[in-house]
C-alpha cells in the first residue's frame, strides 16, 4: 500500500519537473531540445534531467538541468554551451558516405571499409 503512495507521488513530482523543464527549453533554448527522465542525486539533494537535442543524425546530449527539492531551478548548461556539445558529439559520431575513394580522401575524409 505505501508503495502504491510513494509511486503515485513520483509520478506528480516527474511531471510537475517536466513541466519546468519544458518550460525553460522552449523559453530559452529551442523546441529541438528535449528532456530527459528525471533522476534524483541524494548527494547532492537535486533533482537532475538530462537534456538531449533532436538532430538529423539522433537525439545526443546536450546538456543539463538541475532542481532542487522544492523544485526550484538551481542549474542549467547555458544555450552555448549545449551547442557546443552537440557540435562535438556530432563530431564524434561515425557517419555513412556513399563515394569514391579519391574525393573522399581529397576532401579529408578518413576512409574505413565496410
Amino acid at each position: 500500500m505505501r508503495g502504491d503512495f510513494y509511486m503515485a507521488g513520483r509520478k506528480d513530482v516527474y511531471k510537475k519537473i517536466e513541466h519546468i523543464t519544458v518550460k525553460y527549453l522552449l523559453e530559452h533554448i529551442g523546441e529541438k531540445a528535449i528532456t530527459s527522465r528525471p533522476r534524483y542525486d541524494e548527494d547532492r539533494e537535486l533533482w537532475v534531467v538530462t537534456v538531449l537535442c533532436e538532430t538529423p543524425r539522433g537525439v545526443v546530449p546536450a546538456g543539463r538541468i538541475e532542481l532542487d527539492k522544492k523544485l526550484n531551478l538551481v542549474y542549467a548548461s547555458t544555450r552555448e554551451d549545449m551547442v557546443r556539445a552537440v557540435e562535438e558529439n556530432l563530431r564524434r559520431r561515425p557517419l555513412l558516405v556513399m563515394g569514391n575513394e579519391e574525393e573522399l580522401r581529397a576532401k579529408g575524409v578518413d576512409i574505413i571499409a565496410v
